[in-house]
């Protein structure tokens, strides 16, 4: 009996050995040692797309694992959201967010299913993407003030399109609406491609949509739309003639209405790596190509910081966010 008990109590510590041993090798494994996920809140093929999947390659070259990119589309980005909620904190699943998702749908929202100032580890904003409003070519004027006047001529000839209400082509024309007096109908759409069907067929005259959309900046430069306004003090290269918020005597702070697009971890993701996540992305970021070839000529304007400025950022920029919600009257259910 001495015997069995004894070779019981052997075999116990053998196991509590072997748990030990892999709870050591768990602590001191090198991060990343496997594939890592990268989830995305819009459809395959647009712009945030592309630069999640070059970032991806170049992280892959780096540190010598696997990326993943999942597209997670849909309800105003709330889809990503929880996806990225519901991930393991465990630096193998990073998101892609956006103002909508962190700031805007919050305020909008009356019941929302994630928190996002609870629910996510910031790592580094990525960038602010410069919208642009535009207006189809038989509108009868050339700057805002003139359409201001002619709206208020013609309450009922302007409408402007949004990709649903809510979202940030929606937010920006209702600030202006409310800023200037214009009269100018709100029509949403399901999507892109619909809204600028309507566009370019004169049901609708006004849009604002990310500079960087393929081919945008050519029909600008080319009059085959008119480019009207363009938020905050900085005109964009890819559109030189189109004059800014600042020209134009619309005071905004500089990022008010340019839709910013960070990286995010699932809340609880250990601090290290996090650090690190944002050392290495801010790192290939910075590479002149990378920079200039999935941001620049995109219309993104390059932003990148540490993981407590990014949180700081978060905090003032629910406050603007919440005063042109407020302005617009939307209020939502999920």
């Amino acid at each position: 009996m001495m015997k069995v008990r004894a070779l019981f109590l052997y075999a116990l510590l053998c196991l509590a050995d072997l748990a030990f041993a892999g709870t050591l090798a768990l602590a001191q494994e090198k991060f990343p040692s496997r594939p890592v996920k990268i989830i995305v809140p819009l459809q395959a093929g647009g712009a945030i797309d592309v630069f999640a999947r070059a970032l991806g390659k170049e992280f892959e070259t780096r540190m010598g694992v696997g990326v993943v990119v999942e597209n997670r589309a849909g309800a105003n980005t709330i889809i990503a959201a929880n996806a990225c909620k519901s991930a393991p904190p465990d630096g193998y699943t990073v998101c892609i967010l956006s103002r909508s998702t962190v700031s805007i749908n919050p305020e909008i929202y009356r019941k929302l299913s994630y928190d996002p100032l609870v629910d996510f580890d910031p790592i580094t904003n990525a960038f602010f993407g410069q919208q642009i409003i535009i207006l189809n070519k038989n509108v009868p004027v050339n700057t805002f003030a003139e359409l201001v006047e002619y709206s208020k001529q013609n309450p009922d000839k302007l409408n402007f399109a949004s990709m649903g209400l809510g979202g940030d082509s929606h937010l920006l024309i209702e600030w202006l609406k409310y800023t200037s007096g214009a009269k100018i109908a709100h029509v949403p759409f399901k999507g892109f491609p619909e809204a600028m069907t309507s566009f370019n067929g004169n049901s609708v005259q006004i849009i604002a949509l990310l500079v960087g959309n393929p081919d945008l900046a050519r029909q600008v430069v080319e009059g085959e739309v008119k480019g009207l306004l363009l938020p905050g003090s900085k005109r964009s290269p890819l559109v030189p003639d189109v004059p800014t918020f600042a020209e134009s005597g619309l005071r905004a702070s500089e990022t008010t209405f340019m839709p910013w697009f960070g990286l995010f971890a699932p809340k609880g993701t250990p601090v290290e790596i996090v650090n690190k996540l944002n050392m290495e992305f801010n790192a290939i970021m910075a590479i002149p190509e990378f920079r200039q070839r999935f941001l620049v000529a995109n219309g993104f304007l390059p932003a990148g910081n540490k993981p407590d400025e990014f949180a700081k950022f978060l905090i003032a920029d629910r406050k603007d966010a919440a005063e042109i919600v407020a302005i617009s009257g939307v209020k939502l259910d999920e």
